[in-house]
């Protein structure tokens, strides 16, 4: 099944469009309002205003991962991290993204734009650099991801790394990504100071990181047992990536280690929200690229002796167990 992802497009997008519907089918049957939720997330919240039925913002829930999980695999393909002729990406960013809380909200639209963060700082050539106005993108668009999503924040954390992977270190560079920051919460300010919310944006802003907490969520043991495979399947994969990283070229090596740096974004996230089951949608972009790379070591020679076989046949199975926890979740 791996080898036809590799080869036959046609089989791609018919298996890509099965998984969507296993995967988004409950959300359809049961569609979730958007509501504000109280935090602070003026964009949200203006999403809301909009008094969309439940069923248009699944729609839109589902085009809008479907389409951005589109976008990462060509971003993948630009950047060398991914083949050419497969959708893997594409299937396993979709498995992650909407394997829990399959909806319009705070925390998937702010996900969805990690990959325009991401696609932002990734090489393209042999300088190993990443230029001012990338730098002072990137920044904005954690912003605007932040005013979705405060959570988001933490992406903070997984740049401050990327900027020692890419020597980032003048002073230029830290007042262009502050500056970038800022760019949408000045003119949010701008407006709030003239309509009055100003002080209660503030207010709500110290509430949300007042109220950090570790907890759980409800879950079934079958959802825990299904989460928990999912987590231990990227933790595998995630090591086994950067084990093999010194196999790679150093720009490979560079763009890799960005991807994966995401990780810690969404880890430092998990205060801010319940630890278990653990929302994937922000580890989407680096469990897509691990497993991708996992499942892309399957064998290619020798495929008549037993052994070739039978690991072509694990990998396989490894799959469908992914789509299967996802569907469970």
């Amino acid at each position: 099944m791996l080898k036809l992802f590799e080869r036959n497009t046609v089989f791609q997008v018919a298996f890509i469009i099965v998984a969507i519907v296993l995967l988004w089918y409950k959300a359809f049957t049961d569609p979730v309002p958007m509501e504000p939720d109280g935090h602070f997330a003026p964009l949200y919240d203006l999403l809301c205003s909009l008094s969309l039925s439940p069923t248009l913002s699944v729609v839109i829930a589902m085009l809008l991962v479907a389409s951005s999980a589109f976008f990462f695999n060509l971003m993948l393909t630009n950047a060398g991290l991914a083949s050419q002729n497969s959708l893997l990406p594409t299937l396993l960013f979709i498995t992650a993204a909407s394997a829990t809380s399959p909806s319009l909200s705070p925390s998937l639209i702010a996900s969805l734009i990690t990959i325009a963060v991401v696609n932002m700082l990734l090489l393209r050539s042999t300088l190993l650099t990443v230029s001012s106005d990338k730098i002072f993108g990137a920044a904005a668009l954690i912003g605007i991801a932040s005013m979705f999503y405060l959570p988001s924040l933490t992406l903070i954390v997984a740049y401050l790394l990327i900027a020692v992977n890419y020597r980032l270190y003048s002073w230029r560079d830290w007042m262009v990504f502050l500056l970038g920051l800022l760019a949408p919460y000045l003119l949010l300010w701008s407006v709030q100071l003239f309509t009055g919310g100003l002080l209660p944006g503030f207010h709500a802003i110290a509430q949300d990181f007042a109220s950090i907490s570790l907890f759980f969520g409800d879950f079934t043991p079958l959802q825990a047992v299904a989460n928990g495979v999912l987590l231990v399947i990227f933790a595998i994969s995630l090591f086994i990536v950067w084990r093999r990283l010194g196999e790679k070229t150093i720009v490979w090596q560079k763009n890799a280690t960005t991807v994966m740096l995401i990780t810690l974004a969404a880890l430092a996230m998990l205060p801010l929200r319940q630890l278990f089951p653990a929302n994937l949608q922000f580890f989407a972009i680096p469990f897509a690229f691990c497993t991708t790379q996992r499942l892309g070591l399957i064998p290619r020679s020798n495929f008549n002796t037993q052994r070739s076989s039978w690991r072509v046949r694990l990998y396989d199975l490894l799959l469908i167990l992914i789509i299967v926890a996802a569907v469970l979740c």
